[in-house]
């Protein structure tokens, strides 16, 4: 039988649009938002909390995971500072994601391996607290054994350039996917999905082998203007059936 897929929203660009007016106002109120995520059937909150906090701030981490009707999975970049907020705040997961203060967004999968003395000491510590981690990596045979070496409970595989391909280049992506996929379950790792996905997407995605979880943002708050954030995530719901 096919494993239900979970979906977590990302909030990180209904942020991006508070703080567009230097954070004065206090709307779009984040913890109003994860109400109708819940409605909507959405079952965790991702959030990004980045080194320039050019969306999410360290009050929302603070009131998030204090207040959340969901499980709140905390992004963040592989450095001493998140982890102290981590570890002070206690989400449910950490997912640790690449990092540069020019890109627009996520541009692509963390190389875990160039990070892997670093990303073992601080998995084995959050773990302690029992905070679940994740890696978000491409989907690369060295990077899922490597996250299992450290220890991962899971990996969110970069599905960007695999939304954004066509044609050939777009069926080999899908190869690597279900190839990383299969082996990260082989390894004991559950396997998540997350970027670029959008509704066409998710119908697609439902097919990779042992997904449980895919994260969405992007897209949802897109949709959200003109369907409203829950009916919005109903939607996506119905896709990932």
């Amino acid at each position: 039988m096919k494993n239900k897929i979970s979906l977590g929203v990302n909030i990180d660009h209904a942020a991006t649009l508070r703080q567009v007016r230097g954070g004065l106002t206090d709307y779009p109120n984040l913890s109003d938002l994860v109400k109708k995520v819940k409605a909507g059937g959405g079952e965790q909150i991702t959030i990004h909390l980045r080194e320039d906090r050019r969306h999410i701030q360290d009050h929302d981490v603070v009131t998030l995971c204090k207040k959340s009707a969901l499980p709140i999975n905390l992004e963040m970049s592989v450095s001493e500072e998140m982890l102290q907020i981590a570890l002070k705040n206690k989400p449910a997961w950490v997912c640790f994601v690449p990092e540069k203060r020019e890109e627009l967004t996520t541009e692509g999968g963390l190389n875990i391996i160039k990070v892997y003395t670093e990303i073992e000491a601080m998995t084995q510590t959050l773990k302690s607290k029992k905070i679940k981690v994740s890696f978000f990596i491409e989907p690369n045979l060295a990077l899922v054994n490597a996250a299992a070496q450290a220890k991962a409970d899971a990996i969110e595989f970069h599905t960007g350039h695999w939304v954004l391909a066509e044609g050939t280049k777009k069926e080999k992506y899908w190869k690597q996917l279900v190839a990383a996929a299969s082996y990260a379950h082989e390894l004991g790792l559950r396997v998540h999905a997350g970027h670029g996905l959008d509704f066409k997407h998710a119908k697609k995605i439902r097919k990779l082998p042992h997904l449980v979880e895919v994260n969405i943002g992007h897209a949802l708050i897109c949709y959200a203007l003109e369907l409203g954030l829950e009916k919005a995530i109903k939607k996506m719901r119905d896709h990932l059936k």
